[in-house]
């Protein structure tokens, strides 16, 4: 049952000749903490890495291709002003309110938002390389820095988007 939902996600997020940014979950089951027993055993059950698979075949076969993008402070980070801090997760709730600016929004959505922001710049990079990696650089701490810093730069804008 699962490997037919994960096909069936995966054939509707791959269209032909896109990229597709996802979220580098590696780890996370070790990264989030589960205040219940209901909520570790639906956490086990998720086939992300199973989904991340299709998502990639699925895309080559159409002449797209796949990435991941750093996971870190997606639904943290404001896209309209780039200032990030748990508090802008009031009670880490499904609220986002950025401290800063007063942006308001799902976090979820918040987050998607991010994952679609760093795809964008890991595409400007790739154009002007040549070079696309298909998973986030875990090279040093350092690197990780800077890579926060430039995340912070990146702007949502909202002539740019259908809503909000």
């Amino acid at each position: 049952f699962k490997a037919d939902v994960n096909h069936v996600t995966a054939k509707a997020l791959v269209a032909p000749a896109t990229l597709i940014g996802l979220e580098d979950l590696t780890h996370i089951r070790d990264r989030t903490r589960q205040r219940s027993k209901k909520r570790r055993r639906q956490a086990t059950k998720w086939a992300f890495a199973e989904l991340k698979g299709f998502v990639a075949y699925k895309a080559e076969l159409v002449g797209s291709r796949a990435i991941t993008v750093d996971a870190d402070y997606t639904s943290q980070q404001c896209p309209r002003c780039g200032h990030h801090a748990k508090a802008n997760r009031p009670g880490k709730g499904l609220v986002f309110r950025c401290q800063r600016c007063g942006y308001e929004l799902h976090a979820d959505l918040v987050g998607a938002r991010q994952v679609c922001l760093r795809t964008l710049a890991l595409r400007q990079d790739w154009r002007a390389t040549g070079h696309l990696s298909s998973a986030p650089d875990r090279s040093s701490d350092e690197a990780k820095a800077t890579r926060l810093r430039r995340y912070a730069e990146l702007r949502w804008r909202a002539d740019l988007s259908p809503q909000h």
